[in-house]
């Protein structure tokens, strides 16, 4: 836009379409000076300053340029760096190749030298095997072995596929000439001990006994790594670890033995006699052991071989025959009966033999692991159960279930023929079980054992269901003795070992049975587990909930036939009585019925009851024959000074003596009608001076008015009443 035109477009601006506004123009004016004035100034600094500032600027890109020739060269030096490093890499990779190569060659020819050392190995075995020199040959093979174990982790499969083949070509053959050397060594030893060798006197010769060490310790050595040893994975097999080399071919004519008389046709080869192979078995184990022990296990500790038992591989190796043929003839008798019943049987004997008498580690298979198995596990359970329930009820129904047993005639438990013969049937359900590895197995014949006790306990309810007059006269008591000879005999079975250990199992799989089912978990779950103590709390609870009641039963008996003897006696006319001090007393008439009636039903609780229980019972009786005396006799009676002292003398003179002879205190058992004695017979002034204590005094000092007369049972209230029984305070 032209200069002129900005010029006139700003006036127009400044001074509007009005002529008034032209008086702006001095103002205007003034303003333009004063731009005008500022710009010259500006101008005039401007043309002072300038030099030095593009001065300063043209530095600063000076140094620019510097710095960018700078970066240029040191680019230019690192590509130079670059090319020769990769030019050097190329004659490295050269090299390197040439390296991987003569590493090749070297693992190569150390490939050759170790098949080298093999093959010289094996020529060394070879010359010294065919030259009877066993030492070197042993040493050669022992080389050989630990080559072969030291190429466990070796990544070289087929080097150790050929030395492993290698080892083990060396193995059959040494063994070979070895095991037939130990065979005629045997049997110039007598081995086995059997027949004749087993009386015989003759003493081996030296040289024989230092053959058979060297022999046997190179039988030791010439034990083939356990990476080779092939492991059966399943069945009986697995659970029996292979023994040493030496107890191998000492088992061997034993086992031939074995194999010849308890396998095919053989007449000794009898299903229904598996004791012949079982005793066999142990026979040999124990005609052996000892001599194994003391000649073979030294010499496995002078080879190195410490953690070797000789005796338990020996006999592990015997017991292995028996239970692999245990296994084959449960497999046919158990849908016979009588014969799984019989196998059972004697293989627990077995078993109990071997561990009890022989110390086979409790660690080592045997019998109870077949018996274990599954199938044959349910077989025999059900068997037991059945036989027991069949052997408890020959028990109860014998003619003399209920008789005391001879050898407790005297005692004072009164044991019934019942009481022992069960709980012999549960020790020996206990004793069968015992011997058992597994806790769930030991506790489903403990569950069996608790349906057992339970069910004998419904049982002799049953008995009691019978008419019976007199229960003194029943079964009652004898069922009774038997439920507490039981009862007390399983509390110390409760606490003892074995049951403590079921105990703490059978808490555990509760306690995970809880863990799986949170939702019904409660409190109730707890108090029940903090209850219980032993495996037999809950029946010994039912048995003795039995008990309870049948005490009470045989208890209202005795006191009701007491009760009704004793009418006469609570009805006579206690206000009417004469009393001379200077005659000899005498019991009252119609008391002595009731007297009688105590003495007769005393002395048979005594006799049918055993000695805790009786002691329980008179107790008891004790008690309620004193509430009733005070409640039907003192209190529904008048009582004059005769009739007080008469029955002082009933019954201090009487009735005391009679439960004296079962106790030194009997009177403590009778403080009510005791002290009421003493309120009756105490002295009118005394008497007069009591009631106006009691009558004056609170309660709690009522206590101590009446414990200075000896008086500490009866309330002040109850003792109000008996003073004012008597005919001269009544009468006032």
């Amino acid at each position: 836009m032209d200069v002129k035109v900005k010029v006139i477009k700003k006036f127009n601006n400044e001074l509007g379409s009005a002529l008034k506004n032209l008086k702006e123009i001095e103002r205007i004016h003034i303003k333009l000076e004063y731009d005008k004035s500022k710009v010259e100034e500006s101008l005039s600094l401007a043309s002072s300053e300038a030099p030095s500032k593009i001065q300063e600027a043209v530095q600063e890109v000076t140094q620019i340029v510097k710095c960018i020739n700078d970066m240029k060269e040191s680019c230019q030096s690192v590509s130079l760096s670059i090319e020769e490093r990769l030019q050097q890499e190329n004659k490295t990779s050269e090299l390197q190749t040439i390296i991987d190569d003569i590493t090749y060659l070297e693992r190569s020819s150390l490939y050759l030298q170790f098949v080298k050392f093999i093959e010289d190995l094996s020529t060394e075995l070879e010359v010294s095997l065919l030259s009877g020199n066993d030492e070197a040959c042993i040493s050669s093979y022992v080389i050989l072995k630990e080559t072969s174990q030291n190429l466990d982790s070796s990544l070289c499969k087929n080097l150790k596929n050929y030395v492993d083949s290698t080892l083990n070509y060396w193995y059959t053959e040494i063994r070979k000439k070895l095991a037939g050397e130990y065979a005629e060594i045997l049997k110039a030893l007598k081995w086995p001990f059997l027949g004749n060798n087993l009386t015989t006197t003759t003493t081996p010769s030296h040289e024989t006994i230092a053959r058979f060490k060297i022999i046997t310790e190179h039988l030791f050595h010439l034990q083939l790594p356990d990476s080779m040893i092939k492991q059966p994975s399943a069945g009986l097999s697995a659970s029996f670890p292979p023994v040493c080399l030496p107890v191998t071919l000492l088992v061997l004519p034993l086992k031939q033995r074995f194999l010849y008389h308890f396998t095919g046709v053989k007449q000794t080869n009898r299903r229904d006699k598996p004791e012949w192979f079982l005793t066999q078995t142990l026979t040999w184990i124990r005609d052996h052991f000892e001599w194994v022990e003391k000649m073979v296990q030294p010499i496995a500790y002078t080879a190195g071989f410490d953690k070797i038992n000789v005796k338990v591989q020996f006999m592990r190796a015997l017991v292995q025959l028996a239970v692999e043929k245990l296994n084959s003839e449960l497999a046919i008798v158990q849908f016979d009966d009588a014969l799984f019943a019989h196998t059972v049987d004697e293989a627990l004997g077995f078993e109990r033999e071997l561990r009890e008498s022989l110390f086979y580690p409790a660690s080592e298979p045997a019998t109870v692991f077949v018996l274990t198995q599954a199938q044959i596990f349910v077989k025999w359970i059900t068997m037991e159960k059945k036989y027991a329930t069949e052997r408890m009820d020959a028990i109860l129904s014998s003619d003399t279930a209920w008789a005391r047993l001879p050898s407790f005639i005297k005692d004072d438990m009164k044991v019934t023929e019942c009481a022992d013969a069960f709980l012999t049937l549960l020790s020996t359900i206990s004793d069968r079980y015992n011997h058992l590895p597994q806790p769930g197995h030991r506790l489903q014949f403990l569950d069996l054992q608790l349906e057992l006790i339970d069910d004998w306990r419904v049982r002799l309810l049953q008995l009691l269901h019978e008419d019976y007059k007199d229960p003194l006269l029943s079964l009652m008591p004898s069922i009774l003795n038997t439920l507490y000879y039981v009862t007390i005999i399983l509390q110390d079975w409760g606490v003892s070992v074995p049951f403590l250990k079921l105990y703490f199992f059978k808490k555990q799989f509760e306690d995970a049975e809880v863990v799986m089912h949170e939702d019904d978990f409660s409190d109730s779950f707890i108090e029940d587990s903090e209850k219980e103590i032993t495996v037999f709390d809950e029946v010994i609870s039912l048995l003795q909930r039995l008990e309870n009641k049948l005490m009470t039963e045989i208890g209202d008996f005795v006191f009701m036939e007491i009760k009704a003897k004793s009418r006469p006696y609570c009805n006579e006319k206690w206000f009417a009585m004469s009393f001379d001090k200077d005659t000899i007393p005498s019991v009252t008439p119609t008391g002595c019925p009731m007297f009688q009636e105590v003495a007769n039903r005393l002395n048979g609780l005594n006799n049918a009851l055993a000695l805790p229980l009786f002691e329980r019972s008179w107790i008891s009786l004790a008690k309620r024959l004193d509430q009733y005396l005070f409640d039907e006799l003192v209190l529904r009676n008048q009582f004059n000074a005769g009739g007080a002292a008469q029955l002082q003398f009933d019954i201090k003179r009487n009735l005391f003596p009679l439960f004296g002879l079962y106790t030194n205190k009997s009177d403590s058992y009778f403080s009510l009608i005791g002290e009421a004695c003493i309120l009756l017979n105490m002295l009118i002034g005394s008497a007069m001076l009591l009631i106006e204590a009691l009558e004056d005094e609170e309660e709690n000092l009522n206590k101590e008015v009446l414990a200075d007369v000896n008086i500490y049972q009866l309330s002040g209230r109850m003792a109000l009443k008996v003073l004012k029984s008597r005919m001269d305070i009544s009468t006032r």
